[in-house]
């Protein structure tokens, strides 16, 4: 299973409907098997459980860095510390499910935070994960699928489906329209550390460069504006399932469907879009002439863009605060 060099013992070719099949048919059993599993109303062992999760998570993130270089030693394989660590949708959205399991599990309470993270990570990690299956170029087709190098990719974007889900059946959040924004400051931040890591690496982090599966397709938008095709195309599918949950929620309580947005949602909504625009101008300007340390100009609309947020958030509570109450 940890063999640097296995060859499969037969052909699949996992880009075609018989390779896809196998790939959900094990995806829908291990993932199934796993939220049957997982406990649900005893919280002390939902909280060992998230643990466990996590532990999981970083321990296959990690392993699968080790194994490369191991490979790198016995082989003499070049090991570019960009590449290995990866800065794909997918590996950025495991630390995000690692990062709101524990703080899911040691914060006393939720805050917008925890709110932002679940909502990512379940709107943006369960997408990805998807894809990766709809889209299997990260199937090595020179190992086995048992191999480690296969199995570690399979297998952890497995949790990624997994983990939300789980996370949603125990209650720790509502799929609600309003916090939908959440999900469009994911794929921003997202958008952001991979095309820092790309420029720097000269490698095509989350489709930072080109976008293999929309030319599969037969859709050839310039770069890099298929960005903000790719942007809306996932914002609107997250639209859709939100939607539904909240129909599914009015029906069930017996009430009309109404959404409310507070002033930050409104707010974080338009800010987000805004930078969304900049950030493809700054690609263009910046990836062409990868590689290049240029990339670290990633973090000053990233770290702008944060800033606002936060100040917004402190505006709009210090507002609430001072405003008198008029019940006195």
């Amino acid at each position: 299973m940890f063999d640097f060099v296995c060859p499969p013992t037969y052909d699949i070719d996992w880009f075609s409907t018989t390779g896809k099949l196998i790939l959900f048919g094990i995806v829908f059993v291990v993932g199934g098997i796993l939220l049957l599993l997982l406990p649900k109303k005893n919280k002390k062992a939902i909280q060992i459980s998230k643990i466990s999760i996590a532990v999981v998570l970083s321990a296959l993130e990690i392993g699968r860095i080790v194994w490369y270089y191991l490979r790198h030693l016995q082989y003499g394989d070049i090991f570019n510390v960009w590449i290995r660590i990866n800065f794909h949708m997918c590996t950025i959205m495991v630390w995000a499910n690692v990062l709101t399991l524990l703080l899911s599990t040691f914060l006393k309470k939720d805050n917008k935070v925890l709110c932002a993270l679940y909502n990512i990570t379940f709107g943006i990690g369960i997408f990805g994960a998807i894809m990766t299956f709809v889209y299997p170029e990260f199937i090595d087709p020179l190992f086995a699928i048992w191999n480690f190098r296969n199995s570690q990719t399979i297998f952890t974007h497995i949790l990624l489906i997994v983990t939300p889900i789980y996370l949603l059946l125990t209650k720790h959040f509502k799929i609600e329209i309003k916090n939908l924004w959440y999900n469009a400051m994911g794929l921003l931040l997202v958008g952001n550390i991979s095309s820092l890591a790309g420029a720097c690496a000269n490698f095509n982090f989350a489709y930072c460069f080109y976008c293999n599966f929309l030319t599969s397709i037969g859709i050839n938008i310039d770069f890099p504006y298929y960005i903000w095709f790719l942007f809306l195309v996932i914002l609107l599918i997250d639209y859709l399932v939100y939607f539904m949950f909240e129909i599914v929620r009015a029906k069930r309580q017996h009430k009309k469907l109404c959404f409310k947005f507070s002033k930050f949602d409104i707010f974080g909504t338009i800010t987000t879009f805004i930078f969304v625009i900049i950030h493809a101008f700054v690609m263009q300007a910046i990836l062409p002439n990868a590689p290049t340390n240029l990339g670290w100009l990633f973090l000053v609309p990233m770290s702008i863009y944060l800033a606002i947020i936060v100040f917004l958030n402190y505006y709009l509570n210090s507002q609430k605060l001072n405003k008198p109450n008029k019940s006195l």
